[in-house]
């Protein structure tokens, strides 16, 4: 199940809304990394020189990677073992914006996956948790199978995404 509605936005602000959410999403899975114990058992596992990328074909990527307990944002061209490849900006858009959960953007092709499936899921859940603390109830229950327990509050989160702590 989906939002009823759709954002309409010329590509150029489909772009900058994803650039801007790829920042808060990266800042958001760091603070919880350390904040969170599901997100932090879900990194821990991970080898520091696994690459993680999210890409948008003429749009922004994140590129990432564990460095003990945090994540490190890389720079573009970083070679990833795990990429998740949008198919177009407002596929991406539609996903960043809360307007279709992951879940529902897989089942429709709306990305490909390369590298290894488990540990893909692995991210997908940190990035559920991280959707789960970020949108309010109202709009997370259309996007989240389930909504999770929250072990800190969700402005404490904000504070640390805007400062980067």
């Amino acid at each position: 199940m989906g939002v009823k509605f759709r954002y309409r936005l010329a590509a150029g602000g489909r772009r900058a809304v994803c650039r801007v959410v790829l920042f808060f999403l990266f800042r958001a899975l760091n603070a919880l990394s350390v904040r969170d114990s599901r997100v932090a058992a879900e990194i821990a596992p991970w080898p520091e020189e696994r690459v993680l990328g999210l890409e948008i074909p003429g749009g922004p990527a994140l590129y990432m990677a564990r460095r003990g307990k945090r994540l490190a944002r890389l720079k573009a061209g970083a070679a990833p073992d795990i990429l998740i490849r949008f198919k177009s900006v407002r596929d991406a858009f539609y996903v960043f914006t809360g307007q279709m959960g992951v879940a529902a953007a897989y089942a429709q092709h709306r990305f490909t996956v390369r590298g290894n499936v488990s540990a893909t899921m692995s991210f997908v859940r940190c990035v559920d948790l991280a959707e789960g603390y970020l949108f309010p109830p109202f709009w997370a229950k259309y996007i989240l199978k389930q909504l999770p327990e929250k072990q800190l509050g969700s402005l404490r989160l904000y504070a640390a995404v805007l400062l980067g702590r």
